[in-house]
């Protein structure tokens, strides 16, 4: 028995033409019918920022599969939106950049070892050099992230020696000897 809404009638006894006209549902296909047949229902729709997280997780190395099973969409979908993404993105032009303060610290350090110099003239040295790289435009300091010879010669004869000049000069302000002085005592100690 079907249950009917009060006013209208069912549309097998409607009119087939006029303004009331409705073309009748065949029986064979129910709603349920319907469903079924459409398949599964879709996974959530894919926005952008679902796109960014995927681009993020395929650079870190994940696989399409894990990345799919995240976000719950298919490993195709994945794969479209991730297409020319790899874990090991590189570009083969593409050299290592270096992080000049972290470098220039270490160069620093070897510095103080072999002059002898104390933890206030490291300090100097290290100020010294930031105020000069602050003082570069982008592409010079590009240029020194990315030549390790270059970087080495702007050390040792622009940046190195008013630096040394003036930690001698505060090293005879205070009556000590200056290090090319310590370095030649030393080395001579040793011999």
């Amino acid at each position: 028995m079907s249950v009917q809404r009060a006013g209208r009638k069912p549309a097998q006894r409607r009119p087939q033409s006029g303004h009331q006209a409705v073309l009748p549902r065949s029986s064979s296909a129910s709603a349920k019918d319907q469903r079924v047949r459409a398949g599964p229902s879709r996974g959530p729709r894919v926005n952008q920022k679902m796109i960014n997280g995927m681009i993020i997780r395929r650079t870190q190395g994940m696989t399409h599969a894990l990345i799919a099973r995240h976000y719950g969409v298919s490993q195709r979908t994945v794969r479209r939106h991730t297409k020319g993404v790899s874990p090991q993105l590189v570009h083969a032009g593409d050299q290592m950049r270096v992080d000049l303060m972290k470098w220039a610290g270490e160069q620093f350090r070897a510095i103080q070892r072999l002059e002898g110099l104390t933890v206030p003239e490291l300090d100097l040295a290290l100020k010294g050099w930031r105020r000069v790289v602050s003082t570069l435009d982008d592409l010079t300091v590009e240029q020194l992230e990315r030549d390790d010879a270059l970087r080495t010669r702007f050390l040792l004869h622009d940046v190195w020696p008013p630096i040394h000049e003036r930690i001698d000069n505060l090293r005879v302000a205070h009556d000590l000897p200056s290090t090319f002085e310590a370095t030649y005592r030393a080395r001579h100690k040793r011999v």
